[in-house]
């Protein structure tokens, strides 16, 4: 499962962790694991859910038939939008980083199947949304909100829970045999995917196994093709489960192999990324309390460059820049809790970690001497305890949880060879040399103490109450996020930002301190016959924000300037605040015409100085307006974001154009087995140029350099479906 040495975690998982895994089931007194994803009682293996938990309780969310949502290809990052206060930055087409309520990426916090996905690359290609595809996806669940200390882990945003396909057990003592095939094909880029998920399952025992593919060209707009924008992708997930008298057990693997896929918004795209994922759950029932006990480990292993889907930089002296890297990561987190119910009081307890380990190399393959180490021995540790309790007093109902977190830090020393000569400056005054400079850097980073310790504490106090017609829903709450191992180890400026992609380079802050956030909510959840609205108020006050400010290491300085023309920005602790309004509504006409959608504004500025933050969504529209009968719905579906020119002048940012786009999609059920799906995205093939989409770093394309990408064009898709 590792593939390097990961002594501190052979305790819990060793080497040959999958065999060990399947020989627990020969234990009749190993307890078995649980599913608990929110879903509904009601729902079969053919739809995916959109569910909304909202404060201490679950509320009326969207709950949408995949045939009416998925299209070929694509990744949980567009489903995203279909959430109040949800969006999703684009860095490519299956490379989606999660953001909500202004925050994203590692602000955020993403599990599958209740297990996190931990990026293996440094600007987070395989990011954790990109770690499952929507055609495997049976649920999505947002924690609205503050979310809990349960769920929130580590973090200042929102957390978003997908559930992969699974069966589960039957009521029936007899074997029975389940599955579900997929085949689909779009006209824009030529994409094609196919999945097949099948299994057997009784009331005692179930296998699944699932496959899926993808594949992809440049897609078109109009005006053009954007390039390297295609994509190759292949997953394989394989589950077991055992019931047992008290306890449930299960395993799972998933294996990903991601090929070449472009990602125009960064400097070089994925040759491939190859992770392997193996995870142990058992989950007891019964007796005075729940206990449940999940293990995960995690490998990736990822090759990019910038020659093979896109022309390479020309240098000044005319030769052609090429570059590659290497990066690994490898990560195991377990998470153990306790569940009592008594009187009018749920309590929950648990204990958690995590620890990570990341290396990254750059180099040349036109020269074998230049190499430079990016990441070396990078490891973060984090140890959790919570404790929670909800109790239902009257007509109110109130939530109360504690975390604290302890992190550790650490970094292996650097070096570089640029392949060049070096001023051998012997103090007469001759210019230093980018192989000087380079030195330099490495020399401050390997003599600077780097074992970093952080405390994190959350404080969550959540209540909602019904009064009459109408829920009042408040929150207040304390979060807390420590630095990236890019925003504390990046020691040359480069761009490895965790897929931040606003073309400059950054320089990392050992010292850089936690973030923390204040937040306060406030909403109501409306239901009036048919009618149902849920608009609800945020302020977030966030302490420690951390964000690239112009750097004063001149050194660092003179090596970005020569290397790209620009000063970089070094990683900073600043003061920010974070405040807007987001709702969901619906209303149905009758029991086939059904209007719903949501509408969702950010703003998102510092407060130490006058500037905005980065890469915030502008005020952002979702509607849907659909027909429904027993064998077939036709939807029309409207995406719209109003312009954003409150930007970042500290990122160069650029303001950009309000949009909107027409949706069409139908489908129709042949019978139990067979149903056909088909529709077109962007009905009136509109050119736009989505604020989240990022800034094109790919020569050769129909979208100028360093110009936002333009989104895709008209795309008819059908796919062809068969269950049983």
């Amino acid at each position: 499962i590792f593939r390097r040495s990961f002594q501190d975690w052979r305790s819990f998982v060793p080497r040959n962790g999958f065999v060990a895994l399947c020989a627990l089931f020969s234990l009749a007194s190993v307890s078995p694991f649980a599913h608990s994803m929110d879903l509904a009682d009601d729902a079969s293996e053919t739809d995916l859910e959109v569910v909304v938990v909202t404060g201490v309780r679950v509320g009326d969310g969207l709950e949408l038939n995949i045939n009416q949502v998925a299209s070929t290809g694509m990744d949980n990052g567009d489903l995203l939008r279909l959430f109040p206060g949800g969006n999703r930055n684009s860095n490519g087409p299956v490379t989606s980083i999660s953001q909500y309520r202004g925050l994203f990426g590692a602000q955020n916090s993403i599990s599958i199947d209740g297990i996190g996905y931990k990026s293996g690359c440094p600007n987070w290609m395989d990011s954790p949304l990109s770690a499952i595809t929507q055609s495997l996806t049976q649920s999505v669940t947002l924690h609205r909100g503050l979310g809990s200390v349960d769920v929130i882990e580590e973090g200042l945003g929102g957390s978003v829970k997908i559930a992969a396909r699974n069966e589960g057990f039957s009521d029936q003592q007899k074997w029975g045999a389940f599955g579900r095939v997929e085949a689909g094909y779009g006209s824009n880029a030529s994409s094609w995917g196919g999945v097949l998920y099948t299994g057997v399952n009784n009331q005692d025992n179930w296998f699944d196994v699932a496959v899926s593919l993808d594949k992809g060209d440049d897609y078109e707009f109009d005006g053009g093709t954007v390039a390297a924008t295609e994509y190759d992708r292949k997953q394989y997930r394989l589950g077991y489960g055992r019931r047992f008298d008290t306890a449930d057990v299960s395993i799972g693997a998933v294996i990903n192999r991601t090929g070449e896929s472009g990602t125009p918004a960064l400097p070089m795209d994925i040759i491939y990324i190859d992770s392997e994922q193996y995870s142990l759950g058992i989950e007891t029932r019964g007796g005075e309390g729940d206990l449940s006990f999940k293990i995960n480990s995690l490998s990736v292993e990822h090759v990019m460059n910038n020659y093979t889907l896109r022309p390479p930089p020309t240098a000044m002296n005319g030769k052609k820049t090429l570059r590659s890297t290497l990066a690994v990561g490898d990560t195991g987190d377990f998470k153990l809790t306790y569940d009592r119910n008594i009187g009018n009081h749920d309590f929950l307890f648990g204990v958690d970690a995590k620890k990570e380990e990341h290396d990254a190399d750059l180099s040349n393959p036109a020269n074998p001497m230049f190499f430079i180490t990016m990441f070396n021995e990078v490891k973060r540790d984090r140890y959790g305890i919570f404790a929670q309790v909800t109790k239902a007093a009257g007509e109110w109902a109130v939530e109360a949880g504690l975390r604290y977190n302890y992190l550790s830090m650490n970094a292996g020393e650097v070096d570089g060879n640029l392949a060049m000569m070096t001023s051998m400056n012997n103090g007469n005054m001759m210019p230093m040399s980018q192989q000087d400079r380079l030195d330099a850097l490495a020399e401050t980073f390997n003599d600077s103490d780097r074992n970093k310790k952080d405390d994190q504490l959350s404080v969550l106090l959540q209540a909602s109450r019904q009064m009459g017609s109408a829920r009042l829903n408040l929150g207040l709450g304390r979060k807390v996020r420590s630095p990236s191992y890019q925003e504390r180890y990046l020691w040359l400026p480069m761009e490895a930002t965790s897929g931040l992609a606003d073309g400059r380079t950054y320089l990392g802050d050992i010292d850089l301190k936690p973030e923390s956030s204040t937040e306060l909510t406030a909403g109501v959840d409306f239901s009036i016959g048919r009618f149902k609205l849920t608009p609800e108020a945020y302020y977030r006050d966030v302490n420690n924000y951390i964000q690239g400010v112009p750097s004063t290491n001149t050194i660092a300085n003179m090596f970005a300037l020569m290397m790209s023309g620009k000063l970089p920005l070094q990683y900073a602790n600043v003061d920010a605040e974070l405040y807007g309004l987001d709702m969901g509504y619906e209303y149905e006409f009758s029991t086939s015409w059904l209007l719903r959608g949501n509408l969702g504004y950010v703003r998102g500025k510092r407060t130490d100085v006058s500037d905005n933050l980065y890469r915030i969504a502008p005020l952002s529209s979702y509607l849907e307006f659909s027909y429904t009968r027993e064998n077939y719905f036709v939807a029309m579906e409207s995406v719209a974001a109003s312009k954003q020119d409150k930007v970042s002048v500290y990122n160069d940012e650029k303001p950009s154009s309000g949009w909107g786009i027409l949706n069409l999609r139908g489908g129709y059920s042949f019978n139990k087995v067979f149903d056909i799906n088909l529709g077109v995205e962007n009905l009136f093939d509109k050119a736009y140029q989505d604020h989240l989409g990022g800034y094109n770093r790919v020569a050769g394309s129909d979208v100028p350099l360093r110009e936002r990408l333009y989104s895709r064009g008209r795309n008819y898709y059908i796919r062809l479906n068969a269950s049983w």
